[in-house]
């Protein structure tokens, strides 16, 4: 399963994938598949995995689309704290 994401807030483009039968990993560090990194709760690239089992391609991009969302908003927070 895959997703993509045109992120206007990052500017730049994330890709999901699962290519096992469970971890979720975006190319937020440039790298796809495996090679990426696995997204864990809470908007964060480590912690708490996020793992998707079943087979529907709307509840896959529902949780994908959940953890863009925090971690797009703790981005915009560190930014603006930096002021970067």
């Amino acid at each position: 399963m895959n997703l993509t994401i045109k992120s206007k807030i990052l500017n730049t483009t994330l890709t999901f994938s699962r290519p096992g039968t469970a971890s979720i990993y975006a190319d937020i560090n440039g790298l796809e598949g495996t090679r990426g990194k696995q997204i864990c709760r809470g908007g964060e690239l480590s912690g708490s995995t996020i793992s998707y089992y079943g087979d529907d391609e709307k509840a896959f991009r529902s949780v994908c689309r959940a953890w863009y969302r925090a971690y797009a908003a703790d981005m915009v927070a560190y930014k603006d704290l930096f002021r970067i």
